[in-house]
């Protein structure tokens, strides 16, 4: 009885190391049970490390982040609103890694002029409400990696702004602010 139970222990704990190889968890290895013997699958990088080409995760995982987005974005009143609904056109955020990039909502900082903008968001997110800051971290979406997908729309996604304006007169006003966005690789474990 004790030598088929030991043979199921030693089963057990094989299944054991194969499926943790597999998902890159750490192996425990008792020598009172099994040859105290293991394999380490070890990957290698050799020469700069190419992010748009599936492969072993770099020890910094922000080198996976490979995306495009514009520098600047506009946001105005509409006329046919007598200048109350802020709008603006659609920007895009292209992902060129072979991973998934997760686009997060940080902050927004050096605001200025935003006391007019009643309520400024972006893709439902809140930014301003009556002219000061109303952030809370939020992600904003995430983009496919081109590893996962063959069709070039799913790795561009969108943004646009909206919101309402609070000024009584409709003398231009140019308010400014800097969005800040986080960008995280979402690596599937192989």
């Amino acid at each position: 009885m004790k030598k088929t139970a030991a043979i199921l222990s030693v089963a057990t704990i094989g299944a054991m190391m194969v499926s943790s190889v597999t998902a890159f968890a750490d192996q425990d290895i008792d020598g009172r049970l099994v040859d105290p013997t293991a394999d380490v699958r070890v990957n290698g990088i050799i020469g700069e490390f190419d992010n748009t080409t599936i492969g072993p995760d770099p020890e910094n995982m922000d080198e996976w982040v490979n995306v495009t987005l514009p520098t600047t974005a506009l946001f105005y009143t509409t006329t046919d609103t007598e200048h109350e609904i802020i709008t603006s056109p659609e920007y895009s955020i292209t992902n060129h890694s072979a991973v998934g990039v997760t686009v997060t909502v940080s902050d927004v900082n050096s605001a200025n002029l935003m006391d007019d903008v009643a309520t400024l968001n972006i893709n439902g997110i809140s930014l301003f409400e009556n002219g000061l800051p109303n952030v809370t971290p939020e992600v904003l979406f995430s983009i496919v990696g081109t590893s996962e997908s063959e069709d070039e729309a799913d790795f561009v996604k969108t943004f646009e702004f909206a919101g309402t304006s609070s000024a009584t007169d409709t003398t231009e006003q140019n308010p400014s602010f800097n969005l800040v966005l986080n960008f995280e690789a979402n690596r599937a474990e192989d």
